[in-house]
């Protein structure tokens, strides 16, 4: 359902609020009129308690709901996991009331979403808290097993292993790859510790009475971490104990395998060429201008016997793209590669680069259009700064309204940077 600029007209920011041990920090989420719609009418600092960022869309008949948790590095497959087990258990339920479900990784986060009928809020927000709630235990090794095959499944073919090689677990250490150390207790951890109320932010767009909001969702997660506590701990410690325990026997595993395809043919009918790359990160305009531009040259580049392909992660926060061409032979796998990487470059992406600024601005006030659109896009630039002139997709479109030939310069230097070439194996 498209939104229109009407029904995206904000309310005006709450009063002072009381939640939890002290008074919830209300604040306009910027300092721009409360009237433009890419931009939520208020941001709620709750003691104790997650942060809510709220956009009342007045008449909207819809309502939506997000909550994202921080991704430490190195929890990718136990994230995928947790998410899995949060969708199967609340899936019922919004078939039930024809609501949509949304859950993964997103430029870092661990993401959840429901949007309905603003006639079932109740049910809806109480989607939300459960989407968001301590797991189950599941039967020993099954979230460890569901991650395997899905790595396995992408090991099958050089287009997978690419794709892979873009997720931080699926990138190789000395040729060998991480194996997904996910277990029930792996999974509970992960969530106590990203989940902690404190660390939340939860995103609703519908016309919904704020103290309503406060009392279904401003005690969603796990309570706070406290520095004594064992997920209290810096990350790096946790790591250490999390692949520790999975270097021992039982359900998580050993830590290290190496990936191959099920099935070996004896002479490979096609050779592959790739890289890796980032021109920065995902909440960042001038990578989606360059990518965009990057794609628009990409699309004129031909060589006989080969076909390209670009790919992008949506996992990370640190939006790293990857291409891969293929051929009947390597040579010619290799010269598809350089053609293409001759296009990231400042003579051959220059002529694509007010396209790309152009298809950046137009995807992006289109997403921002959708219920599901503004609440992704809400979180994918948030910001707890009222003067940050950057947030908000509102900031996102400024920014790209202002990008010049120094920007492309910029996002081409990261590229430079981060360049990589991965060995894909067929």
């Amino acid at each position: 359902m498209f939104l229109s600029a009407g029904l995206l007209l904000a309310a005006g920011t709450v009063g002072v609020l009381q939640a939890g041990d002290g008074p919830a920090v209300d604040r306009p989420a910027s300092d721009r009129p409360a009237s433009d719609p890419l931009v939520p009418d208020s941001v709620l600092a709750l003691p104790q308690g997650p942060t809510l960022v709220l956009e009342r869309a007045t008449g909207l008949p819809v309502v939506g709901v997000r909550i994202s948790a921080p991704l430490e590095p190195g929890w990718h497959g136990v994230a995928r996991a947790l998410v899995d087990q949060a969708l199967e258990r609340t899936r019922a339920q919004a078939a039930a009331l024809g609501a949509s479900l949304r859950g993964g990784l997103e430029g870092g986060r661990i993401a959840y979403q429901v949007v309905g009928d603003l006639r079932d809020v109740d049910e809806l927000t109480w989607i939300a808290r459960r989407l968001a709630s301590l797991p189950a235990d599941e039967p020993g090794g099954a979230a460890r097993a569901r991650e395997e095959a899905r790595m396995n499944r992408l090991a099958e073919t050089p287009q997978g292993r690419l794709a892979l090689e873009l997720t931080e677990d699926g990138r190789s250490e000395g040729g060998r790859r991480r194996l997904p150390v996910v277990g029930p207790e792996d999974v509970r951890e992960l969530w106590r510790r990203s989940h902690a109320r404190d660390r939340l932010r939860v995103f609703v767009l519908g016309d919904v009475p704020v103290p309503w909001l406060l009392a279904d969702l401003s005690r969603v997660g796990a309570p706070p971490l406290d520095a004594a506590s064992p997920f209290g701990a810096s990350r790096h410690d946790a790591r250490s104990r999390h692949d520790a325990r999975s270097a021992r026997s039982g359900p998580s595993g050993p830590a290290v395998r190496k990936y191959r395809p099920a099935s070996s043919p004896g002479t490979p009918l096609y050779a592959w060429s790739a890289a890796a790359f980032s021109f920065g990160r995902v909440a960042d305009p001038v990578a989606t201008a360059a990518t965009e531009a990057f794609r628009a040259g990409l699309a004129t580049v031909a060589v006989p016997g080969a076909v390209l392909r670009l790919h992008a992660s949506r996992e990370g926060a640190d939006g790293r793209l990857g291409i891969g061409a293929r051929a009947g032979r390597a040579e010619v796998a290799d010269a598809a590669l350089d053609a293409v990487l001759a296009v990231a470059t400042e003579g051959g992406l220059e002529p694509w680069w007010q396209q790309g600024v152009d298809e950046a601005r137009r995807e992006l006030a289109t997403a921002v259009g959708t219920p599901d659109g503004w609440l992704a896009l809400a979180d994918r630039y948030f910001s707890s700064d009222a003067g940050d002139a950057a947030a908000w997709p509102r900031g996102a479109l400024d920014r790209l309204d202002s990008l010049t030939e120094a920007d492309m310069a910029a996002a081409l230097d990261r590229l430079r940077k981060t360049l990589a070439r991965p060995r894909i194996d067929t």
